[in-house]
């Protein structure tokens, strides 16, 4: 009969879930599980370094070194003279140097130079075995100088005294040199030759930087003073040719004159008009009115025409009085009316001198106003003309003024720089001389540092070597590789690994040695009770017992087959204790022993093995005439594997194992198959896929991650119900049962 719940089918390892503490976090608990099966390997290897440390320590001669402290400022010439001429803030790379740079510099062959050559010539022990190596010896293909340039280089450090706290402060230019050797005397020599050459460089770079400034200026000046020359020569010539001191005085004295001729060309202009139409009054009334009653303002300003006005006022006077007294044809008034036609041709002729007079003022005043019009037009043309000059000429004046005062700027800094030149102070300056310190190995800290190195690679060798042998350690390892349920974890217990517990083992199985039908451990030869440590282990396989009954209540696991995921362990206590854990809570229990390769349990209870399982498939006998049933236990029988078989694929494949599998599910409440190494041999799986389900035993410590998923994989492509895994803690190798 089988078991068909799904809840019982094998997961592949492929689809596993991902369990906690999977190889995508970091599992502390494995780590440090590793860590203590690797203790005695990372205690070796941290003692055996801190004594190597210690002895190096303690054999290394003392190191004597020179260190010496200098100031060093920022370079100028070239780029702040620049700066200066074009206004602009200098660039940080124009004016200082970086902390890398600038070493790079120091350290340079060009630095080092003449350094070298006084080592040479004093025959200084740190380069007198280059110097002193024949000229044809091979190790003297590469120049001598650069040899020992090298070997200096080597033992000289430099590095700022302070770094800066962050990117914006400004970092420190004190450097601090260290000059490392071998003899006392020989530091002392090269780091005062070092520091003093130090100082010859930064003096060097001064001067360098001066002269370069100066040759900058000497190459400007003239193209200043050019320029300047050329702009006072077109200033020049713009006045001359325009009559001009300056635009603004010109323009002032324009200004001036087009506001007179503008007001006296609107008086004209004011008076034109009154003139003309006192000519046009004049010349209407002479026409139209008697010559004695004109009364044009002209006329009445005419003394003239007034006079004979008045005369002829006091002819009428006259003829109207004669009019009176004499007749019209009186000579008397014949002569004064003869008089008054005279006095009126008078006033016709002096009011046309009148209009004539006028007429000419009239061709005065026109004349006046074209010449003034005409001269403010050619003002107006004069004025516009200064515009465009004025533009001009302040453009010229601008240059003229920033050229004049490049040129003199220049001309006060090519002074100021050959000043500089000729001083010869130091720029950079020595804080502290070169000071002698003698350094020993210090024994403590070396050892201390070898025995922290050592542990740390002792930690990497250990947790490489664990995961290079891909062992199980603990279940949280099996969780890690496939979801199946742990039905129970059997504690380790060197009680059984020593067999001290057969003797109860045997009371369960053999009929010789029952005594009582008692449950419970019965005493051993010396009268001794079972000791203490097995009651965890024993009841570990009644809590597994419980899981087993727990799996599926509806539907019962009937026979099941145990077998060991490891290839080269079979573990038949597993089965035995099993059997009589289920047996005890009082269902029957038939334990076979199924490994017809390498039978066990026979060997373990001291049972005969004549007759078993293998009798029974092979048709020879029954049954109830090779099983046993224990005295002590009456719910556990048991059936050997029986007389060996050449072929025991063949006999399990056969029709019977499925007729004896239905045949003992009927006697028994749970049949447990005792089967060889699933992964190993077909024969677990041949009985399992008849059998309710297969429930594989992990050796923990012995088996392989490799190993476990082999077999799940066989289970899952078998199609075989997986009930769940039975993890049994590590324990040493030569207490489990070796196959064969």
């Amino acid at each position: 009969m089988k078991f068909e719940s799904t809840n019982l089918l094998p997961y592949p390892s492929t689809d596993a879930p991902a369990a906690p503490g999977s190889d995508e976090t970091l599992d502390l608990g494995r780590v440090f599980s590793a860590l203590r099966r690797k203790a005695l390997l990372i205690l070796a290897i941290t003692l055996a370094t801190g004594a190597v440390a210690g002895l190096r320590a303690k054999l290394s001669p003392p190191t004597y070194s020179a260190a010496f402290e200098i100031l060093i400022q920022p370079p100028r010439g070239e780029a702040q003279v620049a700066s200066e001429l074009t206004g602009q803030p200098p660039q940080a790379n124009d004016s200082l140097l970086s902390l890398d740079d600038q070493v790079r510099i120091l350290t340079s062959p060009g630095v080092i130079e003449p350094v070298i050559t006084k080592v040479k010539a004093e025959n200084l022990p740190i380069c007198s075995a280059v110097f002193s190596a024949p000229a044809n010896s091979a190790s003297l293909q590469v120049d001598p100088l650069e040899i020992c340039y090298e070997l200096i280089r080597k033992q000289l450090n430099i590095q700022l005294t302070e770094a800066p706290k962050n990117n914006n402060a400004q970092a420190s230019r004190i450097f601090r040199s260290q000059f490392v050797g071998s003899t006392p005397e020989e530091v002392q020599r090269i780091a005062e030759m070092i520091a003093q050459r130090f100082l010859d460089y930064g003096l060097e770079t001064r001067q360098r930087d001066i002269q370069q400034g100066i040759a900058f200026l000497d190459d400007k000046l003239p193209e200043v003073r050019t320029q300047v020359d050329t702009l006072q020569k077109e200033l020049e010539a713009l006045r001359q040719n325009n009559n001009l001191i300056t635009p603004e005085s010109r323009g002032t004295q324009l200004t001036g004159q087009i506001n007179t001729y503008e007001s006296e060309y609107l008086n004209v202009l004011v008076e034109l008009e009154g003139t003309l139409n006192l000519y046009e009054s004049l010349q209407s009334q002479l026409a139209t009115r008697p010559q004695d009653q004109a009364v044009s303002p002209v006329l009445s300003e005419n003394a003239r025409y007034q006079a004979l006005i008045q005369e002829l006022l006091r002819l009428d006077s006259e003829i109207s009085a004669a009019s009176t007294l004499f007749l019209d044809a009186s000579p008397d008034l014949q002569a004064l009316k003869e008089q008054r036609q005279n006095l009126l041709q008078l006033l016709a002729r002096e009011g046309s001198n009148a209009q004539q007079e006028l007429s000419l003022q009239l061709d005065g005043l026109a004349t006046r106003e074209a010449a003034l019009r005409q001269t403010l037009e050619s003002l107006n043309v004069e004025v516009d003309s200064l515009a465009a000059v004025a533009r001009q000429f302040t453009d010229l004046d601008r240059e003229l003024l920033i050229a004049t005062e490049n040129l003199t700027q220049l001309l006060a800094r090519r002074e100021t720089l050959q000043i500089e030149a000729a001083q010869r102070e130091l720029p950079w300056e020595l804080i502290t001389p070169p000071t002698l310190t003698i350094s020993n190995s210090s024994l403590p800290r070396n050892v201390a540092l070898g025995v922290v190195l050592g542990f740390l690679l002792g930690v990497g060798i250990a947790l490489v070597l664990d995961a290079q042998k891909d062992v199980l350690y603990t279940p949280g390892d099996l969780k890690r590789i496939t979801p199946v349920p742990i039905l129970g974890i059997i504690p380790h217990s060197s009680v059984v690994e020593t067999g001290y517990d057969e003797a109860y083992l045997l009371s369960l199985y053999q009929v010789a040695m029952a005594s009582s039908s008692k449950r419970g451990p019965s005493p051993h030869s010396n009268g001794s009770s079972p000791p203490d440590g097995l009651h965890s282990f024993r009841e570990a396989f009644r809590s597994l017992a419980a899981n087993l009954q727990r799996i599926n209540a509806e539907k019962p696991v009937k026979s099941l087959v145990i077998s060991s995921a490891d290839d080269q362990v079979a573990d038949s206590t597993t089965a035995a204790y099993l059997a009589w854990a289920i047996a005890e809570m009082g269902k029957r229990v038939l334990l076979v022993d199924a490994d017809f390769r390498f039978p066990h349990l026979h060997n373990f209870l001291e049972l005969p093995n004549k007759k078993g399982l293998s009798n029974i498939l092979a048709g020879e006998l029954e049954l109830k005439q090779v099983i046993k049933r224990s005295p002590i236990e009456p719910n556990l029988f048991v059936l050997t594997a029986g007389s060996a078989t050449s072929d025991p694929v063949r006999l399990l494949s056969s029709s019977r194992i499925q007729q004896f599998i239905a045949k003992t599910e009927g006697y028994f409440d749970l049949i447990i198959y005792d089967a060889p190494p699933f992964a190993e041999y077909a024969d677990a799986s041949l009985i399992a896929a008849e059998a309710s389900g297969l429930t594989l035993v992990s050796n923990l410590g012995t088996v392989k991650s490799t190993q476990l998923e082999q077999a799940l994989e066989k289970l899952w492509i078998s199609k075989i119900p997986l009930v769940g895994l039975i993890a049994k803690e590590y324990a040493v190798k030569g207490a489990l049962l070796p196959i064969g």
